[in-house]
């Protein structure tokens, strides 16, 4: 397949802002993709590895520059005047390769497969020189592509496609191009795509096998499954009695830490976090204490990693004092110094869920999951100094769904110990990766905040001026994937959380228009506020009130933000 013709689909598409055309657009194109499916239902929404796999290019926007400098003969210069009016490198592509002077002598046509394969070897490039290689490989596709492919393989390296599609219109598209369409059939889709996290898999399974192939899909360990995800409960009482099933809920800690899903193959340990990421190598102190701590060969926990005092974590579990979020996000980024960050910010491993065991066990009941969580888990002292993690089962009581008073006790006694707040769970549900049910409830002393997306910025006035203090934050639209905004946040952070923010925005810069940025999204901030109202300002219709900075979600992808439905939500719960 020619790459034009995937960009003529990707014009097509930006072109419509109508979510069924787009649905329409992908079913076709699916349904004739043929050996390219694999490849499209990814580049399709400008990615190149499935969700699970966060395999960075290792490609910036300075060097894509320097591509297209290379590629085209443009000077610099110029193509940062253009990049400054534009805020798109992909426009800029476009613009200085029908301008430039510089030609391939033996020019071949790009092809799907090229593009998708050629990138895909970024990563792979290591050492010294290796930047350059980057540069120019991509600057090899730029010089065998029209102005309008050049414009999508930059956005594509740079994964920014802005054509306007999500993993909704992705589903929907492959339900219609494979199945008989409709809810049921969506319906399919979507749970296939929740325990494999791979559309790649998904596609193929529906084409070559159908609705009955993809019942079959199921945890397969070292690829997570999506977390199931709770909704919240006004107070305790309430919550307990509709979780309740045969007279009974059970209640654990709500612990504020990093979600986990830990995969055991034998001697192959691998986590995830909520987002997907695997940070096997950045826990090996996790890795040691599940080693000793899990007994079955083949498993898969979820949990939550909580830091805690190096002074305090070998004490009981209420003696312990936790870290803040932030001091423990320190671990996720650290690639040096592993070991001793491990000492100096150690984690306890608190599961809650076994999903797996020599087979799925999603369809199980929570009272059984729990039981195998007793089978398969020995508690782990924590021994930092050792290069040991604690590993335990996180706390609970099970309660009766008419008498909430014990549940409430332990509540106090979360918040006492300094967690977050109590889970309330029904001990029949099954778990249903990636949804917000009723049968999973937590509950927190605040108005629940939201996780939002930094969109663009404006630098401060007076003393902040250098600092990127005004940020534009944005809730996420899974049908179509944009980014709608809800207002604008400047204040809550100290001095040198702002500057930590400023370093990590001012690398997403994609176009600049005085002192207000465009940016890449990438930062998930987590957000309270007084309370939302209406506005035709920003593109969801809401805008936050006094809205209030909390930490930076670094374990979050953009997908994993609030969705626009989420504000609809708390909106009217006001």
């Amino acid at each position: 397949m020619e790459y034009a013709d995937l960009v003529a689909l990707y014009e097509r598409l930006a072109a419509t802002e109508s979510t069924n055309e787009k649905r329409t657009l992908l079913a076709t194109q699916f349904a004739d993709a043929g050996e390219q499916l694999h490849r499209l239902v990814l580049l399709t929404r400008g990615r190149l590895y499935p969700a699970y796999d966060r395999e960075e290019l290792g490609v910036s926007s300075q060097s894509v520059l320097a591509a297209i400098a290379k590629a085209s003969g443009v000077a610099e210069t110029p193509l940062r005047d253009r990049w400054s009016e534009t805020g798109d490198l992909g426009d800029v592509a476009a613009w200085a390769v029908e301008n430039g002077g510089q030609q391939t002598l033996f020019s071949a046509p790009l092809t799907v497969e090229r593009v998708h394969d050629t990138l895909r070897e970024l990563p792979g490039f290591d050492g010294a020189g290796s930047q350059d290689r980057r540069v120019d490989t991509v600057a090899g596709l730029l010089s065998n592509a029209d102005p309008e492919e050049a414009r999508y393989v930059v956005r594509t390296a740079l994964g920014h496609l802005r054509v306007g599609v999500g993993e909704g219109t992705i589903r929907d598209a492959i339900a219609d191009a494979f199945l008989e369409g409709g809810d049921e059939a969506v319906d399919a889709v979507e749970r296939a795509y929740q325990v494999t996290t791979d559309f790649q898999v998904v596609a193929r399974t529906a084409r070559d096998d159908g609705r009955p192939g993809l019942e079959q899909l199921s945890v397969e360990l070292g690829r997570p499954v999506q977390v199931m995800l709770a909704e919240t409960a006004e107070d305790v009482p309430d919550g307990v009695a509709e979780v309740a099933a045969d007279g009974v809920a059970l209640c654990e800690y709500k612990y504020d830490g990093f979600r986990v899903q830990i995969h055991v193959d034998g001697d192959d340990i691998s986590i995830f976090t909520r987002r997907l990421e695997d940070v096997t190598e950045q826990f090996p102190d996790v890795v040691r204490a599940v080693q000793e701590a899990v007994t079955p060969a083949r498993v898969v926990l979820d949990g939550e990693l909580v830091g805690y005092t190096p002074e305090t974590v070998g004490a009981e579990p209420q003696g312990r004092e936790p870290l803040a979020f932030q001091q423990l996000s320190r671990r996720i980024k650290r690639e040096s110094d592993i070991e001793a960050t491990a000492r100096e910010l150690p984690v306890v491993g608190h599961v809650f869920d076994c999903l797996y065991e020599d087979g799925s066990l999603l369809s199980a009941p929570l009272r059984e999951r729990r039981d195998r969580l007793d089978d398969v888990v020995t508690a782990v002292s924590p021994e930092p100094d050792t290069g040991i993690a604690g590993f335990e089962i996180a706390h609970f009581r099970r309660m009766p769904g008419d008498e909430p008073t014990g549940a409430s006790e332990l509540y106090r006694e979360a918040l006492d110990a300094g967690h977050e707040g109590v889970m309330l769970k029904n001990p029949e549900a099954a778990y249903q990766p990636g949804r917000r049910v009723g049968r999973l409830l937590k509950h927190k002393p605040t108005m629940e905040p939201l996780d939002l997306v930094v969109t663009r910025a404006q630098y401060s006035e007076g003393r902040r001026s250098q600092l990127l203090g005004r940020l534009f934050l944005g809730c996420y639209d899974p049908e179509t994937g944009d980014l709608l905004e809800v207002g604008r946040l400047s204040t809550g952070y100290t001095d040198e959380e702002l500057q930590q923010l400023t370093d990590s925005l001012e690398t997403l810069v994609i176009g600049q228009d005085g002192r207000r940025v465009e940016l890449e999204p990438s930062v998930v901030l987590e957000v309270e506020y007084e309370e939302l109202q209406e506005s035709p300002e920003y593109g969801s219709g809401y805008a936050l009130r006094f809205p209030r900075y909390l930490r930076t979600r670094d374990t979050l992808a953009p997908e994993d933000a609030d969705t626009i439905d989420r504000v609809e939500t708390l909106y009217e719960s006001q």
